[in-house]
């Protein structure tokens, strides 16, 4: 069984990856496939875009690892739950793009089973989502982002999207900034809503529409001219996503917890990205600009 799931997730890396290497054309400057095991169980498949003609740098994770105990970052929300042998298995992406105009994306599915002392399946749930993260934003990219976003939810469920939707802007939120990380999108956890194989569908399909939402945006901008001034806000905007990944997102304290390989978990980092004390005129208005629309309230 854990093999037939497996194969559901690689099939959503392959599908990703085929997209993203078209954007990047040929030849590739700097391209890395590695496949790893790990020591307590599992293992993955990690696939990283760096220095390219599109993607300053870009991750496309598949990772499934077994262990004896849940780390704690998975179990945050789950309660009365007897922790013990677990699978986990799922994809993440990030796409840190070169182009200023061509927002930032970050996308992730995954699935968590308990196990009983006879090895069968006593637990499990679903978790994801995708959110975007824009630096020159425009309105009508954030206006696909989230309609499009609802039209999928609405298929499984009118109430998914108000709930999701207000989850991703809860979750991605830098408290010590004040901000959100990005525009929103959707955000889902300890969701078994649905049979075990629906859950499966409802997360292929959640990656294609990511997949396909990010390409026709990023279709549209990627050939958008930039200044200097741009790409250097475009680097120190970033730094708001190394903090939020290093200080608060649980995938990264989950890799970390569950002895994860550290090449993988911080694949996500943006390859270059700056924070500079003192502020110029033109990087506060572009940043001015910015807030408002990290601050408003996108969903539809």
């Amino acid at each position: 069984m854990i093999t037939k799931l497996e194969n559901i997730f690689q099939k959503i890396q392959e599908n990703i990856l085929v997209k993203f290497e078209e954007f990047e054309g040929t030849p590739f400057r700097d391209k890395s496939l590695d496949s790893w095991t790990r020591k307590e169980g599992g293992g993955g498949k990690t696939a990283v875009i760096a220095n390219g003609n599109f993607f300053d740098n870009c991750a496309v994770n598949f990772s499934s690892i077994v262990g004896k105990n849940l780390p704690e970052a998975a179990l945050k929300n789950k309660k009365n739950i007897s922790n013990g042998k677990f699978s986990a298995m799922g994809v993440s992406v990030i796409s840190h793009p070169k182009n200023p105009h061509v927002p930032t994306s970050h996308m992730n599915v995954r699935l968590f089973c308990l196990f009983d002392s006879n090895g069968n399946i006593k637990d499990w749930w679903i978790g994801g989502g995708y959110d975007l993260t824009p630096y020159l934003p425009y309105r009508d990219d954030i206006k696909i982002w989230h309609k499009e976003a609802k039209h999928l939810l609405d298929s499984f469920d009118k109430t998914y999207y108000k709930n999701f939707s207000k989850e991703c802007n809860d979750y991605f939120y830098i408290p010590h900034r004040k901000e959100r990380r990005g525009v929103g999108g959707i955000f889902f956890d300890n969701l078994k809503d649905l049979s075990i194989e629906n859950s499966l569908i409802f997360l292929e399909n959640v990656a294609k529409q990511y997949l396909n939402s990010y390409v026709e945006i990023a279709s549209k901008r990627k050939d958008t001219k930039y200044s200097q001034v741009e790409k250097e806000f475009q680097l120190i905007r970033r730094g708001r996503y190394v903090e939020f990944n290093l200080v608060y997102d649980r995938g990264t304290a989950f890799g970390l917890q569950s002895n994860g390989r550290i090449e993988s978990i911080l694949a996500s980092l943006p390859a270059e990205v700056k924070w500079s004390y003192k502020k110029d005129d033109e990087y506060k208005a572009l940043e001015k600009k910015l807030l408002k629309y990290i601050n408003e309230d996108w969903n539809v």
